[in-house]
């Protein structure tokens, strides 16, 4: 069951674009690096996205999140390397044949001690945030209502929220459940037997996992869960649902030296199958509904704005204002005490919980104001790249320097630096619809836009990955371009434009590039609303 990478979060379904923004879209999806970093290390490796990636990940310190949803998988014969034998479900679930990790196997479903919070799930390692994501929002969806000082991880709650995972893993109504846990206690490896333990209906697996709730809360529990699940849907059908759609196993794969979550266990345990997509659409281009009647919570992902492909419209509208967060190297959970009014201009409040060092354990409360309202419900079209025409904007190059240092972080004062599209018969759009909304276009020799000095050739811009040249024109040659042989009327160069006079798209572009990195996760939901922390502090890490 193999297929192209990053097809477990959105199925194939292709939206045309140039070979740079193919292979920005591909390096955030290996590393959850935002664009601009995404361009730098890609022109740093010519163009190469696969030596972009190793220079990117060369030069990390090891972070602060859990390195990206694993859609990079271990192949089937390094589960079993030397030719030892492993139990028949073991690479349906684990990457390698050894044990899993310590931030598997010390990892608790209890609440803080000391100081934090005693309503969040605290990470100690990266790994499983996945799974602690999804036990901790179902706990919210019953108890989002009260404040924050009485939310709680008690025995109860969390023995519901299991439960619930569990149950809803049966292939039918009626089915057996199946309550999984190493006849040896604490031990996980590929060689221990496991004792599993059939319940015929949901009361009375839902009383034994109550009395085994400090095992299920202890070191180890979330691997019980897992197996559980996984027992309980039964492991012909969760390597059949897996497979599907451009999904692949196993469900907890290795990349990067972590054990990783990835979104077929996710969604085995939000909805009890482990078919992981959780795009608006299908592989075949029809609206995703699967997940319609399953969205006690939600999710919002980064990935919507990174490759154009919006979440579910069930997931994005659950039935409790709670939501999972994905930010592309990290899950962690946002909730409203009651429900998000959609008005334009309404203001509401979430608090939001991460569990991981060095950005967590942190608890915050976050003032929102929807200043474009919310995404309206009803079917999401699928995204379309229309050929861009002579004058609109092709790309934004980069923001001015000289703006950042002075308007830190302030990025609606900032100029920007674009290309504008020229007619190109290589590439290939859909003509724009009339009755779409037509992009502005600028006027080449506008005098608000130009710069003195060295310019850019706009030809040798595009075509700086094949040259490895990325230097400017000197300002000695105003009127030609040395590398090209081309007047600079007939080759084109770049402009400086304010933000403010930029195109909406573009002004939403160079705003996910430059937020904080919670801010476009939450626009994926509330368009370019204002997300401020309550206490005046910076936007918690996500």
């Amino acid at each position: 069951c193999s297929s192209g990478l990053f097809h477990s979060l959105f199925p194939t379904h292709r939206v045309q674009a140039s070979n740079m923004a193919e292979n920005v879209e591909t390096f955030i999806a290996f590393t959850g690096a935002p664009a601009d970093q995404a361009a730098m290390f890609l022109e740093m490796a010519g163009g190469n996205v696969e030596t972009a990636v190793e220079i990117y990940l060369s030069s990390q310190e090891g972070g602060g999140g859990d390195v990206p949803m694993a859609d990079v998988q271990v192949p089937a014969a390094e589960v079993s390397a030397g030719g030892a034998e492993v139990p028949p479900w073991w690479n349906v679930i684990w990457p390698a044949r050894e044990a899993p990790p310590e931030a598997w196997l010390l990892q608790r479903l209890d609440g803080g001690t000391g100081d934090s919070w005693k309503g969040g799930i605290p990470q100690p390692k990266n790994g499983p945030c996945g799974v602690l994501a999804v036990v901790h929002a179902l706990v919210l969806a019953e108890q989002h209502s009260r404040t924050v000082a009485e939310v709680e991880l008690s025995a109860e709650a969390v023995a519901k929220a299991l439960s619930d995972i569990i149950v809803r893993c049966r292939p039918e109504e009626g089915g057996s459940i199946r309550l999984c846990r190493p006849k040896q206690k604490g031990q996980y490896g590929p060689e221990v037997e496991l004792e599993i333990s059939d319940f015929p209906d949901a009361a009375a697996a839902a009383a034994e996992i109550k009395a085994r709730i400090a095992d299920f809360q202890g070191p180890g529990g979330i691997i019980d869960l897992v197996y559980s699940a996984v027992f309980t849907r039964g492991i012909d059908l969760v390597r059949q649902e897996a497979c599907s759609e451009g999904g692949e196993l196993p469900l907890v794969p290795k990349a990067f030296n972590c054990w990783l979550c990835s979104m077929e266990l996710m969604s085995l345990l939000l909805r009890g199958t482990a078919q992981g997509n959780v795009g608006a659409f299908r592989a075949d281009g029809s609206p995703n509904t699967a997940w319609e009647g399953f969205n006690t919570v939600g999710i919002l992902s980064r990935k919507e704005k990174e490759t154009g492909i919006p979440i579910a419209e069930a997931l994005k509208n659950p039935k409790c204002p709670v939501w999972i967060l994905h930010g592309g190297d990290h899950f962690t959970t946002a909730w409203a005490q009651s429900a998000t009014p959609a008005d334009v201009g309404a203001k509401f409040t979430l608090h939001f919980w991460n569990g991981l060092p060095p950005g967590g354990p942190r608890l915050a409360e976050l003032a929102v104001t929807a200043v474009k309202g919310a995404i309206p419900s009803g079917p999401q079209a699928a995204p379309k790249f229309y050929k861009p025409e002579p004058g609109e904007i092709d790309e934004v190059v980069q923001a001015d320097q000289e703006d950042k240092k002075s308007f830190p972080g302030q990025y609606r004062k900032w100029r920007y630096e674009v290309m504008l599209a020229w007619d190109r018969p290589d590439l290939q759009g859909e003509p724009r619809p009339a009755d779409e909304p037509p992009e502005p276009k600028y006027d080449q020799e506008d005098p608000r836009y130009q710069r003195d000095g060295p310019w850019r050739c706009r030809l040798c811009y595009d075509r700086r990955f094949q040259t490895m040249d990325f230097s400017l024109v000197p300002a000695d040659s105003p009127d030609s371009c040395a590398k090209c042989s081309k007047p600079r009327k007939e080759c084109g160069w770049s402009l400086w434009i304010p933000f403010a006079e930029l195109p909406p798209k573009r002004q939403a572009t160079v705003m996910d590039q430059h937020s904080e990195k919670i801010e476009p996760i939450l626009w994926t939901k509330w368009p370019q609303a204002e997300v401020q922390a309550t206490d005046g502090g910076r936007l918690p890490d996500c």
